[in-house]
């Protein structure tokens, strides 16, 4: 077995409907005008990354006046559509504006969106 079988095999136990509902257990309405997107998906505290990680996000924030304790790392369920930068939706009182998304996985063909949470 190729190292990218092997990598291949473990994305697809990840990606059986049970692992699917348990990683994407929020349930958020983004919406931008007139268009809006419901979605499944992951929402993230980035302070519990990677320093390095935070470092380059916090790059990002320092362009856009956003502090980097107000971040949050989104993933979209595979099957939903991604919602455009700009879009935002109700969170944890606040309200959860998408900045930007990654390029897609080589593997799993997701991005990850970085977020910030505006609060009142």
């Amino acid at each position: 077995m190729s190292l990218q079988d092997a990598i291949q095999k473990g994305v697809d136990a990840t990606t059986t409907p049970e692992m699917l509902a348990l990683r994407f257990r929020h349930q958020l309405t983004f919406r931008l005008g007139p268009h809006t997107w419901d979605v499944r998906c992951s929402v993230r505290d980035p302070q519990r990354i990677d320093p390095k990680a935070l470092a380059r996000m916090g790059q990002l924030t320092n362009a856009q006046g956003i502090a980097t304790s107000d971040l949050r790392l989104l993933t979209v369920h595979p099957d939903d559509t991604v919602p455009v930068p700009g879009a935002t939706a109700a969170w944890d009182d606040g309200t959860l504006e998408i900045l930007e998304w990654s390029q897609p996985s080589d593997f799993t063909g997701q991005r990850l969106g970085t977020c910030a949470l505006r609060r009142p």
